[in-house]
């Protein structure tokens, strides 16, 4: 099974933007529990490859201002709000990078995840909040497009200081959860329209958003252990419903 084909191969309409659909998803998800309205809120985000430049043009049409972009040649900041139409371009026409854009002034990559900003979506590289970055980091919020880039030694630092992680595996889920539904299209030999994969996207994180912060809550606990208390759950109904043989 291959899935993220070519459109004409049999890929599904969506998938290219799914992953980072995902981030923003889970985002406004979080936004509505902490009764917080998107255009009050600003955000940064690491990363503008495919997940990280997806995530911030969807946050940013949802009203979020995206005060950080950045990626391995350039860290872009403007406190007004960058233009990430402007940015995305500017990249498109620049080999894919942000060096050179000047719809911001140019910081440093570690000051982007320690920014004066609401939201901080890490969409880039592994490991990048460490201890030390965590307990200098503002954002109350944190929204993982990327996989793992939250040490262990940070997850605590975010215990203490109250701020919620959606974490990976439930924030970055868009892309294998379209990836699933182009193995169904496949399957049938029924194509989607990208409305209706979107909105069976959109559907599926919410539900999947909603189950994990309900099991945080239950047991008055993290979201990333929310997650995996979720998914315990699930392996321990399958087990349950098919008996011991």
């Amino acid at each position: 099974v291959v899935t993220g084909k070519h459109v004409g191969l049999g890929g599904s309409l969506g998938r290219d933007a799914a992953t980072g659909r995902g981030v923003m998803v889970a985002t406004m998800a979080a936004l509505k529990k902490l009764n917080l309205d998107p255009k009050n809120v600003s955000a940064a985000v690491q990363g503008f490859g495919n997940v990280g430049s997806h995530a911030a043009r969807l946050l940013s049409q949802q009203g979020i201002k995206i005060s950080a972009i950045g990626d391995h040649t350039a860290t872009i900041w403007n406190e007004k709000g960058i233009s990430i139409q402007a940015a995305l371009r500017y990249a498109n026409e620049n080999g894919g990078v942000l060096k050179g854009f000047t719809g911001g002034v140019e910081i440093k990559p570690s000051e982007l995840l320690t920014a004066d900003v609401d939201i901080l979506v890490p969409a880039a590289l592994q490991n990048v909040i460490t201890e030390e970055i965590a307990s200098n980091i503002k954002a109350k919020l944190i929204v993982e497009g990327a996989n793992g880039p939250t040490t262990p030694e940070a997850d605590h630092i975010f215990q203490e200081k109250n701020i919620i992680v959606v974490p990976d595996i439930l924030a970055n889920g868009g892309g294998v959860t379209v990836s699933y539904f182009e193995w169904v299209q496949n399957r049938c030999g029924h194509y989607w329209t990208k409305d209706e994969v979107n909105s069976k996207h959109d559907l599926s994180m919410t539900t999947a958003f909603e189950e994990v912060w309900d099991n945080a809550q239950q047991y008055k606990t993290t979201m990333r252990l929310g997650a995996y208390i979720t998914a315990l759950k699930k392996v321990e109904l399958g087990i349950k419903a098919k008996g011991v043989y």
